[in-house]
């Protein structure tokens, strides 16, 4: 299965849970992205790279960095989500453990790191330190939230526990492509899985009907 199915969860999940204004997501998105979520989540985001970034709270970006260094992850650059500007995000890469890692940084809400390994199946395996949502994830796939663990100890974690099959490849050049077109993926899944059978187009349903089949059958 060629999907992607990728970290965005996160983000989609602040998105979703928009009508319960929670303190986060209150706090986190933008005015005109607020605006969108009236109307439906947005399909997109786009994320834009900056050379001198200012990390709301510098001296915990400075400890990660530190970690995922020494864990042997590799910086694939810093951005900034165009719908969310206040939001910075950092990518990293671990080429060898098939592993990418995020560190999300904003003003009011504090910073969390997530860690993810995608697999050919269409599943993935996402560990957090982001408080647990109630976000929608592909059958099969692992999503952890620990909130109270420290980033090596997450990663640990998750080297230990997640499942051992066979795993997409990672690269530093196409996290942030990677990062928003899973984000795209994770919104059209929302969306699915949240229309009537009336409202889905044959096509998706018969899509969806026939990953259902192929699963059971594996």
């Amino acid at each position: 299965m060629d999907s992607i199915w990728l970290w965005p969860l996160a983000l989609v999940a602040l998105l979703v849970t928009w009508p319960a204004l929670s303190p986060l997501v209150t706090r986190l998105v933008a005015g005109r992205v607020r605006s969108q979520v009236g109307e439906g989540l947005p399909d997109r985001i786009v994320l834009v790279r900056v050379a001198e970034p200012r990390w709301p709270h510098e001296e915990a970006r400075k400890a990660a960095g530190t970690e995922l260094a020494a864990a042997g992850f590799a910086e694939a650059g810093v951005y900034v989500v165009r719908e969310m500007p206040e939001l910075t995000i950092g990518l990293h890469a671990h080429v060898a453990e098939k592993a990418y890692a995020i560190l999300y940084d904003h003003p009011r809400s504090g910073s969390w790191i997530e860690f993810v390994t995608r697999y050919t199946d269409g599943t993935l395996a996402l560990y957090t330190t982001l408080d647990r949502a109630d976000v929608e994830v592909p059958e099969g796939s692992v999503y952890v939230s620990e909130p109270g663990l420290s980033l090596a100890t997450l990663w640990k974690r998750m080297l230990a526990d997640r499942p051992a099959k066979a795993m997409l490849d990672c690269a530093r050049a196409r996290a942030a492509q990677d990062f928003e077109r899973g984000y795209a993926e994770s919104v059209a899944l929302h969306k699915r899985r949240q229309a009537t059978p009336a409202e889905r187009e044959p096509a998706v349903v018969e899509k969806d009907t026939k990953e259902k089949d192929a699963r059971k059958a594996a």
